[in-house]
């Protein structure tokens, strides 16, 4: 029998969890949310190599062999909070389009996502019934 596989450092056994700066924590919060490091560094205003550093320094401060693997880490020490955010799901496209702010739904929005759903369904079925999509 083998033992349980564990990614970085054991932080439940007692030990000390590692303290993020705040720009770290936020760096790990947008890498989370899909942003890449030119994005990150455009949005702070800051050289690319600024972004790296930081990155190294969250890997160093986690164990982690990658930026990925130290989203993985945050998530199983609680640093970074695991549950689906209203932006991982089609209601949030469908508040953008109606011109609202989808930041502004902390809940999820279940007719948002319905309405979303239903216009990409015309969508499609309006493409399947136009001459050149045809098969019969």
């Amino acid at each position: 029998m083998t033992a349980p596989v564990q990614a970085g450092p054991s932080f439940s056994s007692g030990g000390p969890t590692p303290s993020l700066t705040d720009r770290e924590f936020e760096l790990l919060t947008r890498v989370a949310h899909g942003e890449s490091y030119p994005q990150i560094a455009a949005d702070w205003v800051v050289e690319h190599i600024t972004v790296r550093t930081t990155g190294a320094r969250v890997l160093r401060k986690l164990g982690a062999n990658n930026i990925t693997h130290a989203v993985f880490i945050a998530v199983q020490l609680r640093i970074l909070d695991p549950r689906r955010r209203h932006g991982d799901h089609a209601g949030f496209m469908a508040h953008q389009r109606r011109g609202e702010d989808p930041w502004a739904c902390t809940q999820g929005c279940p007719e948002g996502e319905r309405a979303y759903r239903r216009g990409r369904r015309a969508a499609r079925q309006t493409t399947a019934n136009t001459p050149e999509f045809r098969t019969s």
